[in-house]
């Protein structure tokens, strides 16, 4: 058993912090070294390389971990409750509230390769158009737009500096409006 299966409360605190470290670190710096993942997440590069021996089993858990808090995302916004804007609106919310996270998908780095369709979008496309069938979404803006539209919002959140006398509190009320009111019908 590796010392990422091991599922200790301790065990599990170092993992997210290496995780989120390394999200952080190499989103800024995709030639970041590993030391400087483990000096952002507090441990010794030892015990970086317990959990994770090389760049490419770290890279592996990133999008992993990524991935599954994008699913939390998912079932803490309820899509499936109110109408489509209104869950469209809780799910931007979650994501923008992630955004540290997410930043790991928005790091500006131009892949050519198309991810399958997952559950996760299925249930984002359903929102739409359960948003279009009720007359809260704009049905004119596809569910791929926006979901698309949410990505580059979420982009913006995470790389445009702050300008003076913005927190990135009012960054992210800002993003969640601008979505928000794209999407109304």
């Amino acid at each position: 058993m590796t010392v990422e299966e091991q599922k200790s409360p301790t065990k599990e605190r170092t993992r997210q912090a290496i995780l989120r470290a390394a999200i952080g670190v190499l989103s800024a710096n995709p030639g970041a070294a590993l030391g400087e993942i483990a000096e952002a997440a507090g441990v010794a590069r030892s015990t970086l390389h317990r959990y994770y021996p090389d760049r490419a089993t770290l890279s592996s858990a990133v999008g992993a971990f990524v991935q599954a808090e994008y699913a939390a995302a998912i079932r803490r916004a309820r899509l499936d409750e109110g109408t489509g804007l209104a869950a469209y609106t809780r799910l931007c919310g979650e994501l923008i509230e992630g955004r540290d996270v997410f930043a790991w998908w928005v790091r500006g780095e131009i892949d050519d390769e198309v991810p399958d369709e997952n559950d996760e979008d299925r249930m984002v496309t359903a929102l739409v158009r359960r948003g279009h069938a009720d007359g809260s979404i704009d049905p004119l803006l596809d569910a791929e737009w926006l979901a698309t539209h949410i990505w580059c919002g979420l982009f913006a959140a995470v790389h445009l500096p702050e300008p003076a006398g913005r927190s990135p509190r009012e960054t992210g009320e800002m993003c969640l409006r601008t979505l928000v009111k794209a999407a109304a019908a």
